[in-house]
Formats: structure tokens, C-alpha cells, sequence
């Protein structure tokens, strides 16, 4: 027994993974175990209350398929996610530009953009629809003052995806904002005077050297910007509840419907594997493009 723990083989191989136990039980019992368990459950028929669980074959997908609210979900969460995603995006990458070079409050903006980000989404998704309010919101009473009459924004088909993107999009940015600042403050200085010294202005100086060396970063942010786009739950449960009409529904917020309110839970397994599918498929192609863009 000592011979075997004093082993150069026992602590080059099994070592390791005495200390990695923990951790890999942790990811089978959270991660895998409930995958496979979904991906089961997607090929049945289950209603939560019996026992009794049938095997389907392809019955959830098929269903899924011939479902109009299901392309209609896909296609909004796909509109969402290009709605805010890149918005987010830029706006945040402007504001950390903008407060690097001020030379007072920086902390105080940061503060204030950040606050959305680390606020209650319950509690924002109630202010802003108590903002959005036809009759008495400040939204529609700041458009009239130009003479424009709002529409009721989260209860007309036409505006109520992009009301809820606008939310996402508030309160996301302050965190590309702050992953931006990092970024801009790890860059050397020495390379913008080189640059100055080459005959650089500040837009080559933005194009060649800043944009290039934020790329990790900007890489980093589209793929968990397009991971929380496709998990959007809380906004759409609170702000519209899918509707009206599905105009605003989504593949998380399907899930739940089929679950707990349809009690199809075949059918929302099958729309979280098909979901999961979605993003790893995205993910994988970003990374590959990543590679001729992304400068390490």
C-alpha cells in the first residue's frame, strides 16, 4: 500500500485525479446527469403527474416541426439575439473608450452604467413596464414632447420583441463596458507612442492597434452575449409573457410553457436538446472564424 502511494506512475496518473474527484463528481451529478436524463426524456411522453413514461421515438420533434409557435419562438430568439447582442456590444466598447479618456468621475460613470448589470431583473423588467406605459410611461411622454404619439409597446405585436430588447440591451452593456475598460488598460502604452511617432492619428490608432488587441475580448463577449441571448427567460416572463400572439415568445420561454404550463415534458426536453444544439453549433462556428480575426 505505501509502495503504491509513493509510486512515481500513482502520483504522475491517479493523483491527479484524487484531487480532481470532487470536482468531476460535482460536473457528473449537475451537468451530465441531467443532460442525459432530458435527452431521454425527449424521446417521451411524460406529463409529471404518472409515472408511466412511453417511449415516443421522434413523436416530440416531429410535433415540434408541424408547431407554428416553435419556428415562431426560434425565429424571435434569433431576432433578439441580433437585436441586442451587437448594440450592447458597441455601445459598451464607445463607453469604455470615452470614459479612458476622461480625465474626472470615471468611477462615478462606471457606477452608474454598471448598476444595471448587477440590479434585480425582476425589479427591472416592473420599472420598465411601468415606463412603457401607454397611457402614463415616461417613454411615450418623452416622444410626445417631439410631437410623436408611442404606440402600447408591450401589447402590440410590432413593437413588444423590440421593447424587451431595448431592456436587454440597458442592461447589459455596462458589463462589455467594464470587460473593455480591462482590456484597454492592459495595452501597452508604449506601442500608441510608437504609433504617435510613426505618424499614427487617433483612427489608425483605433483600427491597427486597439480593435486588434481587444479582439480575445470582443471574441469572449459575442459568444456569452449570444449564450445569454438564447437564455433570456425572466424579461419575457415578466414584461409580455411571450405574447401578444407569440410576436415576442422565445425557445427558453416555449420550454417552460410546454412544462409547466402544457405539462408536454417530452416536448420541452426536446426543445432544450434542440437548443442546446443551436448554441453549441453557433459556438463552434465562431470559434472557427475566430481563428483568422482573434489576435492572441
Amino acid at each position: 500500500m505505501i509502495k503504491l502511494f509513493t509510486g512515481s506512475r500513482w502520483k504522475a496518473i491517479g493523483l491527479p485525479f484524487v484531487f480532481l474527484a470532487p470536482a468531476l463528481a460535482l460536473y457528473a451529478i449537475f451537468f451530465i446527469y441531467p443532460f442525459a436524463f432530458t435527452f431521454i426524456l425527449s424521446f417521451q411522453h411524460w406529463d409529471m403527474i404518472g409515472p408511466d413514461k412511453p417511449f415516443v421515438g421522434w413523436d416530440n420533434y416531429v410535433s415540434l416541426n408541424r408547431d407554428e409557435v416553435f419556428w415562431k419562438s426560434l425565429k424571435n430568439t434569433f431576432l433578439y439575439m441580433f437585436m441586442t447582442m451587437p448594440l450592447s456590444l458597441i455601445i459598451g466598447f464607445l463607453l469604455a473608450l470615452i470614459l479612458e479618456s476622461l480625465m474626472r468621475g470615471r468611477a462615478f460613470y462606471r457606477f452608474v452604467f454598471y448598476l444595471p448589470v448587477v440590479s434585480s431583473i425582476v425589479v427591472i423588467s416592473i420599472l420598465w413596464s411601468m415606463m412603457y406605459d401607454q397611457q402614463h410611461g415616461i417613454v411615450n411622454e418623452l416622444l410626445s414632447v417631439f410631437g410623436i404619439e408611442g404606440p402600447n409597446w408591450l401589447s402590440q405585436s410590432s413593437t413588444s420583441l423590440w421593447a424587451v430588447a431595448i431592456v436587454g440591451i440597458w442592461k447589459s452593456f455596462g458589463y462589455e463596458m467594464l470587460l473593455y475598460i480591462s482590456g484597454l488598460k492592459a495595452i501597452d502604452k508604449g506601442l500608441y507612442e510608437a504609433a504617435s511617432i510613426d505618424g499614427a492619428g487617433r483612427l489608425r490608432k483605433l483600427v491597427h492597434l486597439t480593435l486588434p488587441l481587444l479582439s480575445p475580448i470582443t471574441l469572449f463577449i459575442v459568444i456569452m452575449g449570444m449564450i445569454s441571448s438564447f437564455q433570456n427567460f425572466a424579461l419575457i416572463k415578466i414584461m409580455t409573457g411571450g405574447g401578444p400572439n407569440n410576436s415576442s415568445n422565445v425557445l427558453v420561454y416555449q420550454l417552460y410553457q410546454e412544462a409547466f404550463q402544457f405539462f408536454s415534458i417530452g416536448k420541452a426536453a426536446a426543445i432544450s436538446i434542440l437548443l442546446f444544439l443551436i448554441v453549441l453549433a453557433i459556438t463552434v462556428v465562431q470559434l472557427k472564424i475566430s481563428r483568422k480575426l482573434v489576435h492572441y
